[in-house]
């Protein structure tokens, strides 16, 4: 590993990012750009009215999460940060990143702090050339020693690559954030023609910014996060210059009429974010929350694990007395989980859960290592809903989980509601991985109507984009759905033959559940 992680230029960077808060009239320390310089002080007039208070504002479809995204970054004058454990360097990664240069050539300061579990050779590259604007810096947090042969970091240093920084966050001149499940893809943003993820986001203002923000700068400015720089050498085969290696968008004046980006042009024409949140439009629902994030040290186990986010929910949000909505896309309780969850059941509380069914999921390992609680919990009363592939926009009441249809859709939220008040929004999964190993982040939203929302999504309206799963008296089970208006049950795991049942009995077998 390089000796010294962190350059004299992107630390000279974080200074000035740091200068211009520091300063009494700091919307006019970067370049004046027209009516987008009125985002700070629109959003400072609504922090003002509700000074103790956070707003938030729900994002539900991929497309709305990628043009939030993209018109935010345009409407920036100061700084951005991201952080994110995935940024494909695909379609909807390549025009952020596109959009984050031209933000950098106005004169705001970008960092962008990346996990390194799903970079490539051909990606280090682009993010190096990326870094080679003046007002930008990357970072490569956990890095892999080896980078073109990444296979032998698995043989060198499995222990420490395998913690990896799962956090999602993406804040714009330290006044409104988006954070949620989603990370940065065509598959998380709605371009993807072979699979898509439900997904939720939430955009944020008022007191929670200041905390991400504090949160983002504890990952920054850790040791553990590396320059590229100091990690990736220029490779003179490819091209030099950002622009002009976006190879995923054609030419600079024609990218626009790319069959495979008419998605994303067709989600910035239609949102309105820009001149909802300048005209103060934006049903922002104020209310108190609280942050939570892992400790950076977590990655490096140099922290107690008292401190994991895992304990900090079960403080802030203590025991249920009526209900509890989970939807993970992972779900895996682990033993002393389900002995928690069937007490809560037997005790009365109404348990439901929300995960993806074996077709749905895109990694398998993770349904071998729930299967084998579903008869435990549904026999103590716990209703369990797993989301089908096929689940699209068509008879799809729940708003609150509107996806366009695709040809396999995966539930990729992570959230739950605790009684008539509190639900967690973030990127944390209900399984050992999450709570363990990786390091997560999210909001707890004290609101009575959302927790109703979430509550009220998993029922009987569900069962057209949902499996509900039962027990019968006899021990097995029965999967209850929806199909053209009629109601189809399964005496066995739907669309899973003889060979997936061998394979995932098999993976159940195995004690690998503290790796899921």
């Amino acid at each position: 590993m390089p000796k010294q992680p962190h350059l004299p230029e992107s630390v000279a960077l974080s200074a000035r990012v740091d200068a211009l808060y520091q300063q009494e009239d700091s919307q006019n320390s970067v370049q004046d750009t027209g009516d987008n310089t009125n985002l700070v002080a629109a959003i400072s007039e609504q922090n003002n009215i509700h000074p103790e208070l956070s707003g938030y504002h729900p994002i539900v479809t991929g497309a709305n999460a990628f043009a939030s995204r993209s018109i935010l970054t345009e409407m920036a004058t100061r700084n951005i940060d991201a952080q994110y454990y995935i940024w494909h360097n695909d379609q909807s990664g390549q025009l952020l990143l596109k959009d984050l240069w031209r933000a950098a050539e106005r004169g705001v300061i970008v960092r962008l702090l990346l996990d390194d579990f799903n970079n490539n050779a051909e990606f280090d590259q682009h993010l190096l050339r990326f870094a080679s604007h003046p007002n930008i810096a990357v970072r490569i947090i956990n890095p892999l020693v080896h980078r073109k042969l990444q296979t032998l970091n698995y043989v060198t240093g499995l222990p420490r690559i395998n913690r990896r920084m799962h956090n999602k966050s993406m804040t714009f001149d330290k006044q409104i954030t988006i954070i949620g499940g989603r990370n940065i893809g065509n598959e998380y943003l709605s371009n993807d023609q072979n699979s898509q993820f439900a997904d939720l986001d939430v955009l944020l203002i008022g007191k929670v910014v200041g905390d991400i923000d504090n949160s983002f700068a504890s990952y920054w400015s850790s040791p553990l996060s590396f320059d590229i720089e100091t990690l990736v050498k220029p490779d003179n085969d490819v091209p030099s210059g950002f622009l002009e290696a976006l190879d995923k968008l054609g030419p600079e004046d024609k990218d626009d009429d790319r069959s495979d980006v008419t998605v994303y042009k067709t989600a910035i024409e239609e949102s309105t974010i820009d001149e909802d949140l300048l005209n103060k439009r934006v049903p922002f629902r104020w209310t108190d929350m609280q942050f939570l994030s892992d400790d950076v040290g977590k990655l490096s186990k140099t922290v107690s694990s008292e401190t994991n986010l895992v304990h900090q929910l079960r403080t802030l949000l203590g025991s249920p007395t009526k209900q509890l909505t989970i939807i993970s896309s992972y779900f895996v309780p682990t033993k002393d989980g389900v002995d928690t969850l069937v007490k809560l059941a037997e005790s009365g509380i109404d348990i439901k859960i929300l995960t993806n069914s074996f077709d749905a999921t895109d990694v398998t390992a993770v349904h071998s290592g729930y299967i084998q609680w579903r008869p435990v919990l549904l026999k103590a009363g716990v209703r369990i809903y797993e989301l089908k592939s096929t689940a699209s926009e068509e008879k799809r009441e729940n708003k609150l989980w509107k996806a366009r249809s695709q040809s396999s859709t995966s539930l990729h939220a992570k959230t739950f509601a605790v009684d008539d008040y509190q639900v967690f929004i973030g990127s944390y999964n209900v399984d050992p991985r999450s709570a363990n190993i990786n390091t997560e982040m999210g909001v707890i939203i004290n609101d009575d109507q959302l927790a109703k929302q979430l509550h009220g999504a998993l029922s009987d309206d569900l069962l057209n984009q949902a499996y509900e799963v039962k027990l019968l008296d006899n021990g097995k089970l029965q999967w209850h759905t929806m199909e053209n208006d009629k109601k189809v049950v399964y005496d066995s795991e739907p669309r899973v033959d003889v060979s997936d049942h061998i394979w995932l009995t098999i993976m159940s077998w195995l004690p690998i559940d503290w790796l899921l």
